[in-house]
């Protein structure tokens, strides 16, 4: 039984690593996102609960963690493949993000923080992406299920 070379093996744990960032940092962006929307209608119908969620230190702790999460999955995705589109785009929503944590009050806010959340899901989405469609050419550049072609 033929296995796959080391390096093939090594890139393939590599992209399951970033995968798995990626696929948790979705996650939290949808719940930032639920959290947003959550705030918004209960700050509308609900003012005491509003008033909790629209908490400065949910903000500030979430947007924490989305830095550093961003800041590894998204930079472990570039150095496994060398693609910087995911690395913009959530650089891109990481600032919107922080726009609306520190420049922004109200709507504007709101706005800045839920595009922002939308776009860095987006690049970890592309990530994942990336790292999947890399795999897949490791795979087929040594034949068919990741084994050495026969000599």
């Amino acid at each position: 039984m033929a296995s796959l070379h080391p390096d093939t093996r090594s890139s393939a744990r590599e992209d399951a690593r970033i995968g798995r960032l990626d696929r948790i940092a979705i996650g939290l962006s949808s719940l930032c996102l639920i959290h947003c929307i959550a705030t918004v209608l209960l700050t509308a119908v609900l003012a005491s609960a509003g008033a909790a969620l629209a908490n400065p230190a949910w903000h500030e702790i979430g947007f924490s963690i989305a830095m550093l999460i961003g800041a590894v999955a998204l930079g472990r995705g570039y150095a496994a493949h060398r693609d910087g589109r995911p690395l913009l785009l959530g650089g891109a929503g990481l600032a919107l993000m922080g726009v609306g944590l520190i420049g922004a009050d109200g709507l504007p806010e709101i706005a800045a923080t839920m595009t922002g959340v939308v776009l860095l899901a987006l690049a970890h989405r592309r990530n994942a992406h990336v790292g999947h469609t890399h795999g897949h050419r490791h795979g087929h550049r040594h034949g068919l299920a990741g084994r050495p072609p026969r000599a």
